[in-house]
């Protein structure tokens, strides 16, 4: 016997053995019991989640002798066991992709008139009905608002958005919605028990979250994890198959992302590349990790809702508990937005990695989110002492590192120039801020411009000698150059010369130089 696939297999045949539908099946099965049967029906949703197998028991339910309790098909009586032959003409499976023509639709029509051969219903089961071209769906709507009494019409999609909104009115419409990942996981321990094969219950949950609320694609999985792992299906084994890290590695690699090391971060990314592991999976890996992260760190009964193994659980809660949601969510948003880049892209690895290093450094974001992050990052690091924040000096009161006499000669300069109608600009920097030195690195800066014309009169220090000692303890050489110089502000370099000395001056007027 030919082998079949275990998403063939184990299709169910009746209601009570659907998952995920609940809201669908309780509605036709009160249907079925009290007779009030639609003339049409569309079932849309996402691949995988039943629409297909949901019609067939429907068709079949809808037709039996003597159907259960709970509205399911009996299989027993003379018109199911006729349905359940491929030959019969009560149940009309249509394949929309490949039919999607007028021509079709026609010919479809034209034998709605006949009676069913067997039951009460003839039903149309049109899959993928959003591939029918426009003239098909006007030729198909007249019939489909008033079929006969015998035909029952049902529509199924996966692209409701693409259906004229025309049909749309003529159907009872049925969501069918992905369906939850406990839910997908008690199905395949129930067939992983019955086919005899040992497994790990976290096995059974990464398979099923791959699935990604697919039963479909969950039991395609399950199938090659079977045939990859043998004797039995382990976690690390259903890893492979699915070309994922390790959790604990990604849980490093997302560590390393929220500590801003981006040489830890990038090294972790090369190991897993070098194992050849998937690139995208990994992205969707980190993503996920934030996500249970935020989990931890918001949701008191975390590790219900994320079914994780106890000993990663406990590692994700106590890394989430070393940052807050913004940096959480500022990270996964980051690593999410490569999605479309990551699929297209010319080089994923390439795209994954600017990613995690923006991630990794706050100020490579210059929107609202990464200026925030700074903020919050400048505040936690005065808070802890590692940045010492003076407060300002009050006017005419000595700065910090300036003596007496310095501070007297300073203001002497300065009340010179604002007497010459200069605007002044003043600002001082101590060794301990040299790393936000500007202006030509100088400790010591005064800026003086005049207003509304081109004039600039600039102070600033050079570090490597000394000079002043008793007025600027412990600063080096001071140059004083005059960007321009007129007439009527010569009184104000003969002060600045006996401030500073007039050897240690320079006068530049248009770019020569006089002095």
């Amino acid at each position: 016997m030919a082998y079949v696939s275990l998403y063939r297999r184990y299709r169910p045949n009746e209601f009570s053995s659907m998952i995920g539908q609940q809201h669908i099946i309780r509605t036709l099965k009160n249907q079925i019991m009290t007779g009030a049967i639609s003339h049409a029906y569309l079932f849309t949703g996402s691949r995988g989640t039943g629409k297909t197998t949901t019609a067939k028991i429907f068709a079949r339910a809808i037709n039996c002798l003597n159907p259960k309790e709970d509205g399911s098909p009996c299989g027993e009586c003379a018109i199911c066991k006729a349905l359940a032959d491929s030959s019969n003409m009560d149940i009309i499976e249509m394949d929309a992709a490949s039919n999607n023509g007028v021509d079709e639709i026609r010919y479809l029509l034209e034998k709605v008139k006949f009676a069913p051969s067997v039951g009460r219903y003839k039903v149309y089961i049109v899959d993928e009905v959003h591939m029918l071209s426009p003239q098909a769906f006007n030729a198909l709507l007249k019939t489909l608002e008033e079929p006969p009494e015998h035909v029952v019409f049902i529509l199924a999609t996966t692209e409701v958005q693409k259906i004229l909104p025309t049909v749309l009115s003529r159907c009872q419409r049925f969501d069918f919605r992905l369906v939850p990942t406990q839910e997908t996981a008690g199905l395949l321990q129930r067939i992983f028990d019955e086919l005899g094969m040992p497994y790990d219950k976290e096995a059974l949950y990464a398979i099923a979250e791959a699935g990604e609320g697919c039963v479909r694609d969950s039991l395609s999985l399950a199938e090659m994890c079977i045939s990859y792992c043998g004797e039995k299906v382990t976690y690390d084994g259903v890893l492979d198959v699915l070309g994922a890290s390790s959790p604990e590695v990604v849980l490093d690699l997302t560590a390393c992302i929220l500590a801003g090391d981006v040489d830890g971060s990038l090294r972790r990314i090369d190991d897993v590349c070098k194992q050849g592991k998937s690139v995208k999976v990994l992205a969707s890996d980190i993503a996920k990790t934030l996500r249970n992260l935020l989990y931890c760190r918001n949701c008191n009964n975390a590790n219900k809702i994320l079914n994780m193994p106890r000993e990663l659980f406990a590692k994700s809660n106590e890394l989430a508990m070393k940052f807050d949601n913004a940096k959480l969510l500022r990270s996964m948003e980051i690593v999410c937005a490569v999605d479309g880049d990551l699929r297209y892209g010319s080089n994923a690895r390439l795209v994954l990695e600017a990613a995690v290093v923006k991630a990794c450094d706050e100020y490579c974001s210059i929107d609202a989110q990464g200026v925030l992050m700074r903020l919050k990052s400048l505040e936690a690091k005065i808070s802890q002492g590692r940045i010492a924040v003076a407060a300002a000096p009050q006017a005419g009161a000595p700065q910090s590192g300036i003596t007496d006499t310095a501070e007297k000669m300073l203001v002497h300069l300065l009340n010179t120039l604002k007497r010459r109608a200069m605007h002044v600009e003043y600002a001082y920097f101590s060794k301990l801020n040299k790393d936000q030195l500007s202006l030509r690195d100088a400790d010591l800066v005064i800026k003086a411009t005049s207003e509304g014309q081109k004039k600039s009169i600039e102070f600033y220090r050079d570090e490597y000698e000394s000079i002043l000692r008793e007025g600027f303890s412990g600063f080096g050489r001071i140059i004083v150059e005059v960007a321009v110089v007129e007439d009527e502000i010569k009184l104000n370099v003969e002060s600045v010369k006996k401030v500073f000395g007039e050897e240690k001056v320079n006068i530049t007027n248009g770019g020569n130089n006089n002095g």
